[in-house]
């Protein structure tokens, strides 16, 4: 996945003004050449985040710039979390030093750590696997998550203490997930620009902006490719099926690739994880097979995981 920031109530606005023209986060530019849906979605920010009360959003930003590339809302995820690219690592310290805005992050014995083939592995192994990377001249993507505090962290703070660190073998963008409140909205240029303060990094939402879509395939045309994240509500792993809680449809075939790197790597363990009641999730990519109601989604890539 992108570096993201994803504000819930704040960009509702703007998922609204522009659902037509978000038919794919990979594909999906600004609704016109003057950024006029972005303007929408600085407006959006800009009366959200003055109402007080906290939002959380997801900012993917482009890589090497403190620039959001994607917005989008996902109000159903409680988890902040960041992506990155890893700079050095300090065993000793438990610290990490991400490529995004040279951020710092903190470890230690509490944080569970992951790797693509190991959901659990040793914190040894693990660092031992990310300096040797590091020693070979790679910078290898981690990604950091979190439970999130009562309540939005000060802007200017720039503490991250990873609850779960996992070493990402993909190319994924740099992104960060977050809860925030009015003190996080530095200024607004009238349409054509809005300043977040996060983790200490100033993020700028402009012209370049551009709007991932809010809810997996819901509003989107058959045949067209996007991305969906959401808490799951059921799963048939005899269909090869999982329900979001939109109620959007997500087929699982023998060609969908089910990332290792996720908690859960089966349907029937899926399945057994929501009959217990606990918090799974599904992220990934597909194709809309039916716009519905509810749409259907074939997926190409598939991630399942317990946000407990």
């Amino acid at each position: 996945m992108p570096i993201a920031i994803r504000f819930i109530p704040i960009f509702a606005a703007l998922a609204t003004a522009t659902a037509a023209s978000a038919c794919s986060s990979d594909s999906t530019a600004p609704s016109g050449p003057d950024g006029t849906a972005t303007g929408a979605a600085v407006l959006a920010v800009d009366s959200a985040l003055g109402s007080g009360g906290a939002t959380r959003v997801e900012i993917e930003l482009y890589p090497g710039e403190l620039v959001a590339r994607e917005v989008e809302v996902e109000n159903d995820d409680v988890e902040e979390k960041i992506v990155s690219r890893v700079t050095a690592i300090d065993p000793g310290q438990g610290t990490i030093t991400l490529e995004l805005g040279h951020l710092t992050l903190s470890y230690g014995a509490a944080t569970r750590f992951r790797t693509a083939s190991e959901s659990a592995e040793s914190r040894d192994t693990w660092e031992a696997l990310v300096e040797s990377e590091i020693a070979a001249g790679g910078r290898p993507v981690i990604e950091a998550r979190r439970n999130p505090s009562g309540s939005p962290q000060a802007p200017d703070d720039p503490t991250f203490v990873a609850a779960d660190l996992r070493l990402d073998g993909g190319q994924d963008a740099p992104e960060i997930e977050i809860y925030v409140d009015g003190d996080n909205l530095v200024s607004v240029d009238g349409t054509s620009a809005a300043v977040l303060r996060v983790l200490g990094l100033s993020i700028t939402v402009n012209g370049r902006s551009r709007l991932g879509p809010a809810d997996g395939g819901a509003g989107q045309a058959s045949g067209s490719s996007v991305e969906f994240g959401m808490s799951v509500a059921s799963v048939d792993a005899a269909a090869g099926a999982l329900t979001l809680a939109s109620g959007t449809v997500v087929r699982v075939t023998a060609t969908t690739a089910i990332s290792p790197e996720g908690d859960l790597v089966t349907l029937e363990s899926a399945a057994a994880a929501v009959a217990a009641g606990r918090p799974v999730r599904a992220e990934g990519r597909g194709t809309v097979e039916s716009a519905g109601p509810p749409a259907v989604i074939v997926a190409s890539e598939l991630k399942v995981e317990v946000d407990d």
